[in-house]
């Protein structure tokens, strides 16, 4: 029961992500050379409701990667210990580029938390914006390879 409602948190809060980091991208940043409409509203929030939105979503799906990891903490042992890599390598790139993106997505923040160089945070925002679509496609293969676990356990709730 704990792995189905982490990974459907999962789910959820993966989707939130990835559609407001790309509401964000293609509403506020792409084509903007610079200038972006903080005031423009996309179906009735402005760039800064989005952007506490995405915030918001990425902690939570942090904190739900962290026990997702602890809860397969078994299996990435013996993935690593038995250098099972190219059998697992889908499962193991995803969790690389969720890295990356994190710690891409976080240096914004604390750049601009410090008020740091604005072209600095802004260069690691676009890494990390153009890193996360690789991640998006990553998950969604995830998700697919997945599917026939999520009904069998939806499944097993219903039948109890």
């Amino acid at each position: 029961m704990k792995k189905l409602i982490t990974n459907l948190g999962l789910l959820i809060t993966t989707v939130l992500t990835i559609y407001t980091g790309l509401l964000i991208q293609l509403e506020y940043h792409m084509g903007n050379h610079g200038y972006k409409p903080l005031d423009k509203s996309v179906i009735g929030l402005d760039y800064s409701d989005w952007s506490i939105f995405h915030k918001i979503s990425i902690i939570i799906l942090l904190i739900l990667f962290v026990f997702h990891i602890l809860l397969h903490w078994k299996w990435y042992k013996n993935v690593i210990s038995k250098r099972l890599f190219n059998k697992n390598r889908q499962v193991i790139t995803l969790t690389v580029i969720f890295l990356l993106v994190a710690i891409t997505g976080f240096i914004p923040w604390i750049i601009d938390f410090m008020n740091g160089n604005e072209s600095t945070r802004n260069g690691f925002i676009e890494i990390h914006d153009k890193i996360a679509i690789i991640l998006s496609i990553y998950f969604i293969l995830h998700i697919i390879k997945r599917l026939k676990w999520f009904v069998i356990s939806f499944e097993r709730i219903r039948e109890k």
